[in-house]
């Protein structure tokens, strides 16, 4: 069975998105895993800032809300182009084995 028709055990590969910016050609990289932490923390923090609000909690609201908002600045980062800012890309997973 190759890696790419399984579940991927993460102790053995690595997943990494092969992105080409599509008006600079710039190519760049960014791990699956990271940007996938990334989203479920903004989740997270999105739960949390509408329990405390909702809890009368405005100052843990707040710091939530500027947490979402910093973990999404940095998922938007990492899928444009370093090169010239460009969200216009083609993307592939690249697998890698563990050595």
């Amino acid at each position: 069975m190759s890696p790419k028709s399984a579940k991927l055990d993460s102790k053995k590969y690595v997943q990494e998105y092969k992105r080409k910016c599509r008006e600079c050609k710039k190519v760049w990289h960014s791990l699956v895993s990271r940007e996938k932490e990334i989203g479920g923390n903004v989740k997270l923090n999105a739960c949390v800032q509408a329990s405390t609000a909702c809890g009368g909690n405005l100052g843990a609201a707040t710091q939530s809300k500027r947490n979402v908002e910093s973990q999404q600045e940095l998922l938007d980062k990492l899928r444009k182009c370093p090169s010239c800012g460009s969200r216009n890309y083609a993307e592939e997973i690249i697998i890698y084995e563990k050595k």
